[in-house]
């Protein structure tokens, strides 16, 4: 269960409250995609590749997709002050998003792992 700052005993510092690892994994759409990575550049192998990916997230948790799917990040690649997050859709396939109230919010979909590498 994740830490509160309530669960702490009186007189010491107050703990850090942990991001949770052992809950499902989200994506979602909040920002427009970055030109040139949008769902119009995706050829349809592509997109059934990217469908496959979410049939397989869609029943894991954070911690089982980072283990399966995440990808060194790139320390300059940010969005609002926030690291971006690489995923292997495929060999050759990114997916990159940044962490957002327990979400992950979709910036790019990098069908050719252009950005980044």
């Amino acid at each position: 269960m994740e830490k509160l700052a309530s669960d702490v005993s009186h007189n010491k510092a107050p703990a850090i409250l942990t991001k949770r690892r052992d809950i499902q994994f989200e994506l979602c759409f909040k920002y427009p995609l970055q030109k040139g990575y949008t769902f119009e550049n995706l050829e349809k192998r592509k997109l059934s590749d990217f469908q496959r990916f979410l049939d397989k997230v869609s029943k894991m948790t954070v911690q089982q997709v980072d283990l399966a799917f995440a990808r060194k990040p790139d320390k300059n690649d940010t969005f609002k002050d926030e690291q971006v997050l690489h995923y292997a859709v495929t060999d050759s396939f990114r997916l990159h998003t940044v962490l957002e109230e327990g979400r992950y919010v979709v910036l790019r979909i990098d069908p050719n792992h252009k950005v980044h590498k």
